[in-house]
C-alpha cells in the first residue's frame, strides 16, 4: 500500500493529511510551519510516505526545497 500527504500551509501552521493509495484518511494534524518539524513528524510515522503534495503559494519554495533535502519526494501542485 503506498501512503502520501496532503499539505495546507499558510504564514505560522501546516495542516497535515496523510492519506491512503485507496483515498482513506489516517491521520489530520497541524503544525507550526517549520521544515523540521513537518519531515519529523513524516519521518516517525510507522510506514513511508511515498510522495507530498501542496498547493503553490508564497512558501511553495521555501517547503520544497526544505522537504527535498529531507529525502521527501515533493510535489507542488
Amino acid at each position: 500500500m503506498e501512503y502520501f500527504a496532503g499539505l495546507d500551509v499558510s504564514l505560522r501552521s501546516c495542516a497535515v493529511c496523510i492519506f491512503d493509495g485507496k483515498g482513506r484518511v489516517l491521520h489530520e494534524r497541524e503544525l507550526p510551519f517549520e521544515i523540521e518539524e513537518i519531515a519529523g513528524y513524516l519521518t516517525a510515522l510507522a510506514f513511508p510516505i511515498e510522495r507530498i503534495g501542496f498547493e503553490s503559494g508564497t512558501l511553495s519554495q521555501h517547503l520544497f526545497y526544505g522537504l527535498k533535502a529531507e529525502g521527501f519526494d515533493v510535489v507542488c501542485m
